[in-house]
């Protein structure tokens, strides 16, 4: 969560000065959102056959979470947002 938070504020101080508009935004989406997905994963681990039931809450967690890989670009879209950047970047040196 720690890691999360100062991931995202510090992109957000980025995006807003305009430094940084497509690698930390799409980092930053690609690291909460899987990490989101791992903490829903556990959860429903824990609670067993009763975490897929819809009276526990932690059903509803884990659904939200996987949209959260797929809406607005998926982690696969993120990854190449990022490889083309950091590409397109090796190459300007």
């Amino acid at each position: 969560l720690h890691a999360v938070r100062a991931l995202v504020l510090d992109v957000a101080d980025r995006y807003d000065s305009g430094e940084d508009t497509v690698v930390g935004p799409s980092s930053a989406k690609l690291f909460c959102s899987e990490m989101v997905g791992r903490v829903a994963d556990r959860g429903v681990q824990v609670h067993g056959g009763l975490g897929y039931m819809r009276s526990v809450a932690v059903e509803r967690f884990y659904r939200d979470a996987r949209l959260f890989r797929i809406y607005e670009g998926t982690s696969e879209i993120q990854k190449l947002v990022i490889g083309r950047a950091l590409v397109k970047a090796a190459r300007n040196r």
